[in-house]
């Protein structure tokens, strides 16, 4: 089997892009030494968060421990808006340093801790802190300072996904999710699906680069616009309740930039997409659903009024032998399907901007999971 170089160069390594959130710094502390102590009576605390720019907000605690029977409600303000609340059993050992509460889709938070009033004081430290928050407020998205690239070629055609609600594009975009990564170093959006019929997804290797982070991923399904005049550019925009917290890392691959991801709990509804055994046709039509920018599914059918086709199955850059396609992508788009027009099923896995911009194809990622072991249970039509 022909080995794929997908790094050339620093340059183009550059143009493997997620769509990235900056963390402005905050400090709230109760407890364990801070200047507010913690409430040894029945007792409400209230903190605000602002970012009046922002519509994402992910809230990060340094520390939490609660006393029995106490609890931390996060409130986000705003239609629609669904609180969190974190109890004792619930800020688990993995958790139990630093941590991102679940993202909250509002540009203002109110942090309440409700004490019951059991707490005794003594030596035990018991309180948290919050010491930032990451918003795609002033978001800066990793793209490469140097090199005049692009993954929108051109004028941007792809449309909301509810612009084609009738179709079988629809119907297989369901299987397509919106990863949301935090990492000490930063909080990056990428895109999946459902591959095979078994609850794994399909993503790059450089969206998830190790189990920490396969664990540290939200994974949040038919987060897209209500109609297709839907705004939804922002990144965490039109948010869905059909939310997976953490998987499991089964395999990757640098060389072919895939990972492949164990879910629980995935709805059947979704559906499920497979590769193609025989891979891309050249100049067979394409389509590509996507989440650029983290923001709401979007599909990528046309360029320039004219369908998107396999350009080319030869295509060097961040690999070799990849397939070309001059449809629209952008940062957060990697690890989209791109899926033959005729027959729905998934000719390749985009990773790399460009004009044309790239995937991997089908057969090679086929080859490498069932020379592996992993192929997962319905995975190739």
């Amino acid at each position: 089997m022909a080995r794929f170089l997908l790094l050339l160069s620093v340059a183009l390594a550059l143009t493997l892009c997620a769509a990235a959130l900056t963390m402005v710094p905050l400090a709230i502390r109760v407890g364990c030494g801070a200047k507010q102590a913690y409430p040894l009576h029945r007792d409400v605390l209230r903190y605000t968060i602002d970012q009046p720019t922002a519509s994402l907000l992910l809230i990060h605690f340094a520390h939490v421990r609660l006393a029995p029977s106490d609890y931390i409600v996060l409130r986000p303000i705003g239609r629609n808006a669904t609180s969190r609340t974190m109890t004792p059993a619930r800020v688990t050992a993995s958790s139990s340093g630093a941590f991102f509460a679940m993202p909250l889709y509002a540009s203002r938070v109110i942090v309440e801790l409700h004490t019951m009033g059991l707490h005794r004081g003594g030596d035990d430290c018991v309180g948290f802190a919050i010491d930032g928050v990451r918003t795609h407020a002033d978001a800066r998205l990793r793209m490469p300072k140097d090199d005049n690239k692009e993954s929108l070629c051109g004028a941007d055609d792809s449309k909301n996904a509810m612009c084609y609600v009738n179709s079988a594009m629809f119907t297989a975009s369901k299987a397509v999710v919106r990863l949301l990564t935090n990492r000490a170093s930063g909080s990056d959006f990428c895109t999946g699906w459902l591959l095979g019929c078994a609850g794994h997804v399909l993503t790059n290797q450089h969206c998830l680069l190790s189990a920490a982070d396969a664990r540290n991923t939200q994974f949040e399904f038919m987060a897209q616009g209500a109609t297709c005049q839907s705004d939804c550019e922002a990144s965490g925009a039109c948010a869905s309740r059909i939310v997976v917290q953490g998987g499991t890392l089964l395999a990757s691959s640098k060389a072919l930039d895939y990972a492949l991801v164990q879910l629980e709990n995935v709805p059947s509804e979704l559906g499920y997409l497979q590769l193609r055994a025989a891979g891309p046709q050249l100049n067979e039509r394409v389509y590509i659903p996507q989440y650029p920018l983290g923001g709401g599914k979007r599909l990528a059918v046309v360029k320039s009024n004219q369908p998107g086709t396999i350009t080319s199955v030869t295509l060097s850059g961040c690999a070799k032998n990849q397939a070309g396609y001059m449809l629209d992508t952008q940062p957060g788009s990697s690890g989209s399907p791109v899926l033959a027009s005729s027959d729905n099923t998934v000719v390749a896995l985009h990773h790399c901007g460009g004009c044309p911009n790239a995937g991997i194809q089908a057969q090679f990622i086929i080859r490498d999971l069932s020379e592996k072991g992993l192929l997962p249970p319905c995975a190739v039509a």
